[in-house]
C-alpha cells in the first residue's frame, strides 16, 4: 500500500526522526556547555594568572618609572650646573674687562705692563686671587658635576638591571593576556553555537508535539475500531431442521469457525502438501498477491472487562500519560486506572515485552506498545505493535508442528488481521 503523509508509519517514521535528532541536538548541548564550563574555568585561571603578574610586574614597574625619573632629574641638575658655569666664566670676563680695559690682551700683557713694581705686585697677587677663587670653583663645579654623573650613571646601572626582569615580565603579562583574550572569543562562539542549539531544540519539540498528538489522535481512533471489533461473533450459518426422520449435523471445530482448520492443515501437511495449496483449499476463489506489512500496525484488544490493571515491563521502557514522560526500570510495575486517562507504555528495547496483570493475576507478555484506553468507566488493553510481531505470537498452532501447516497459518493470520482492520 502506498504511503500517505498521515500514515500512521510515516507518523512514527517522522516521530522517531524528530527524536533521534532531539537526542543529538541536546547531546551536542550538553558537549557544548560542557566545553563552555572547562574554557570558563581555563579563563578564570588566565585572569587569576594575569593578575598575579600584573601584581608582580607592578612594584617593578614603579621602580623602574622612579629611576627613570630620577635619572632625568640628574640630567636635569648637571645641566642647569654646567650652565652656571659657563654663565660665570662670561660674567668674569666681562667684569675683568671694564677694570682694566684689557680688551684682547693675554693675561702675561696685563702682568708686565704694569707702570711700577707696586703696580705689578697688585696685579699679581689680584690675579693670583681670582685664580685661586677661579680654581676653587672650578673644583666644586668639577666634584659637583662628577658626583651627579656618578648618580646618573649607578641610576642608569639600575634601569639596566631591571630591564630584563621587566621585560620577562611583562612578555608574560601580554601572552596571558593575549591567550584570556583568544579563550574569550572562543567562550563567546561557544555561546554562540549554544543559543543556535537551543532554538532548534524548540523548533525540534514543536514538530515532536504535533507528531505525537497526530500519532496519539490515531492510536486512539484505532483503538476505538479494535474494541467495537472485539466482540465480533463468527460461526457457520446452519440451515432449518432437518425434515423428521433425517438428521442434519452443522457447526465446526474449536474457535471462531472462520477460514483455516487447523487439524485439517496438519493433515494436508503431513501429507507433503505445501503452505499455498492448504490455503488455497480452505480459502477458495482467492488470488495471490504481495504486500509490504513491514511497517504496519496493528492495534489488538486482548483485556477488558474491569476498571484496573497492572503491567511490568521485562525491560527498559517509558510510561505515556497526560503529556508526561515517565521512564519504567526493567520489573517496575505500573498501576492503570481509567481516572489516568489514556495510557501507553512503550518498549524502548526491542527484547522488551510487557506483562499484563489483571484481577485474576497474570495474563499474558506482549510484544510492543501497551496501551490502555478508557472507555464506560473500564479499561481496554490493547496491544499496539507491527503486524509482522503480532504474527511471532500467534498461538493457534504449536512450534512443533510441520513447518507448511505453520506457514498456511501466519499467512491466513495475516490476511485475516488485515482484512479486520480494513486494510
Amino acid at each position: 500500500m502506498p504511503a500517505h503523509a498521515d500514515d500512521p508509519s510515516t507518523l512514527a517514521d517522522r516521530l522517531a526522526q524528530v527524536q533521534a535528532e532531539q537526542a543529538r541536538q541536546h547531546q551536542r548541548l550538553a558537549a557544548l556547555e560542557g566545553q563552555q564550563s572547562q574554557v570558563r574555568q581555563t579563563l578564570a585561571a588566565l585572569e587569576a594568572q594575569l593578575a598575579l603578574s600584573s601584581a608582580d610586574l607592578a612594584p617593578i614597574a614603579a621602580k623602574a618609572q622612579a629611576i627613570e625619573a630620577q635619572i632625568a632629574d640628574a640630567q636635569l641638575q648637571l645641566s642647569h650646573d654646567q650652565l652656571a658655569y659657563l654663565q660665570h666664566m662670561r660674567a668674569f670676563q666681562v667684569d675683568i674687562k671694564k677694570l682694566y680695559a684689557l680688551g684682547g690682551m693675554r693675561w702675561f700683557e696685563f702682568v708686565f705692563s704694569a707702570r711700577s713694581f707696586d703696580d705689578l705686585l697688585n696685579r699679581s697677587i689680584y690675579l693670583q686671587q681670582i685664580s685661586v677663587s677661579e680654581l676653587q670653583l672650578a673644583r666644586k663645579l668639577r666634584a659637583e658635576r662628577d658626583a651627579l654623573e656618578g648618580q646618573r650613571r649607578l641610576l642608569a646601572q639600575a634601569r639596566a638591571d631591571l630591564a630584563p626582569l621587566l621585560d620577562a615580565l611583562q612578555a608574560r603579562a601580554n601572552a596571558i593576556a593575549s591567550q584570556v583574550a583568544a579563550v574569550a572569543s572562543y567562550d563567546s562562539d561557544l555561546d554562540s553555537q549554544r543559543r543556535q542549539t537551543l532554538i532548534r531544540l524548540a523548533g525540534l519539540q514543536g514538530q515532536s508535539r504535533a507528531l505525537q498528538s497526530a500519532l496519539d489522535r490515531y492510536e486512539t481512533e484505532a483503538a476505538q475500531a479494535a474494541l467495537r471489533g472485539s466482540g465480533a461473533s463468527y460461526g457457520a450459518t446452519c440451515p432449518p431442521a432437518a425434515a423428521p426422520g433425517s438428521v442434519r449435523f452443522c457447526g465446526h471445530g474449536w474457535g471462531h469457525g472462520v477460514g483455516l482448520g487447523q487439524w485439517g492443515a496438519k493433515g494436508m501437511a503431513l501429507a507433503g502438501l505445501n503452505y499455498r495449496f492448504i490455503d488455497q483449499h480452505f480459502y477458495t476463489g482467492t488470488t495471490w498477491a504481495s504486500l509490504d506489512t513491514a511497517h504496519t500496525p496493528i492495534h489488538v484488544a486482548v483485556l477488558w472487562g474491569t476498571a484496573t490493571y497492572r503491567v511490568v515491563p521485562s525491560g527498559p521502557a517509558q510510561l505515556l500519560a497526560g503529556g508526561r514522560v515517565t521512564n519504567l526500570a526493567p520489573g517496575q510495575m505500573v498501576s492503570l486506572a481509567p481516572s489516568g486517562g489514556v495510557q501507553k507504555i512503550v518498549p524502548t528495547s526491542a527484547g522488551t515485552r510487557i506483562t499484563v496483570y489483571g484481577p485474576s493475576g497474570r495474563y499474558h507478555a506482549y510484544r510492543g506498545t501497551t496501551v490502555a484506553q478508557p472507555s464506560g468507566g473500564l479499561l481496554y488493553i490493547i496491544n499496539v505493535l507491527p503486524i509482522e510481531d503480532y504474527l511471532r505470537g500467534l498461538g493457534e498452532v504449536p512450534s512443533s508442528w510441520p513447518l507448511e501447516a505453520i506457514k498456511a497459518q501466519i499467512v491466513a493470520a495475516r490476511c485475516y488481521a488485515l482484512t479486520h482492520m480494513g486494510s
